[in-house]
């Protein structure tokens, strides 16, 4: 009697990608500030892999959650580096609470203060 051989197929792994940019005023003080002068505007973009799990109106997250929250940062004394951080746990945790199915598997965040000679990424992965 001949072997089979078990044929074993890949796993299909479906995701939807958020993404979203653009622009928001912020006020910076502090010795280790983001940018290089106090009033400045900074340029984001944010890319949210999700496994699909949409809401009762179809949308994995509603991305206007993403500009307000930007929107009403304001001021901060956080350094580029750490306000990349905090903006990105602070949107997953949003996202979560507009969304509780919404399973997110990775999120990058690059922000870019004028005069948008450089960028800072923070990316985080479930994985």
């Amino acid at each position: 009697m001949p072997r089979t051989k078990k044929i074993v197929k890949p796993k299909l792994t479906e995701r939807l990608v958020m993404n979203r940019s653009g622009e928001f005023a912020i006020h910076v003080s502090g010795d280790s500030h983001c940018g290089v002068k106090k009033d400045l505007t900074v340029r984001y973009s944010v890319r949210a892999e999700c496994i699909p799990s949409l809401d009762k109106r179809g949308f994995l997250f509603d991305q206007l959650t993403v500009d307000n929250f930007f929107k009403s940062i304001g001021e901060t004394i956080l350094s580029c580096e750490e306000l990349s951080m905090y903006c990105c746990e602070a949107l997953m945790d949003l996202i979560h609470k507009e969304n509780n199915k919404c399973e997110i598997k990775n999120m990058s965040l690059t922000l870019s203060p004028e005069p948008y000679a450089a960028s800072m990424t923070y990316e985080w992965s479930e994985e």
